[in-house]
């Protein structure tokens, strides 16, 4: 899993499975399993609500991180 990947999930989930891919724990997120425990902040959210704020979570880290022209590596 990439490290986007593992900070959005874990910026909106207090649990999910950590043998299963990024993909695959969103899929679970939208199947509504119960072994994805959302926030209590975003426990009221639907399904996909939830996988909107953790894929804009997941987009926006990769932007901040992503080094600009001028950055040194």
């Amino acid at each position: 899993m990439e490290t986007s990947e593992r900070f959005a999930l874990n910026e909106w989930l207090t649990d999910f499975p950590e043998d299963k891919t990024f993909d695959e724990i969103i899929d679970l997120i939208y199947e509504e399993d119960e072994s994805i425990s959302p926030w209590e902040l975003v426990e009221d959210y639907s399904a996909a609500r939830l996988i909107q704020v953790i894929c804009d979570t997941k987009n926006h880290f990769e932007f901040v991180t992503k080094p600009t022209k001028g950055e040194v590596k």
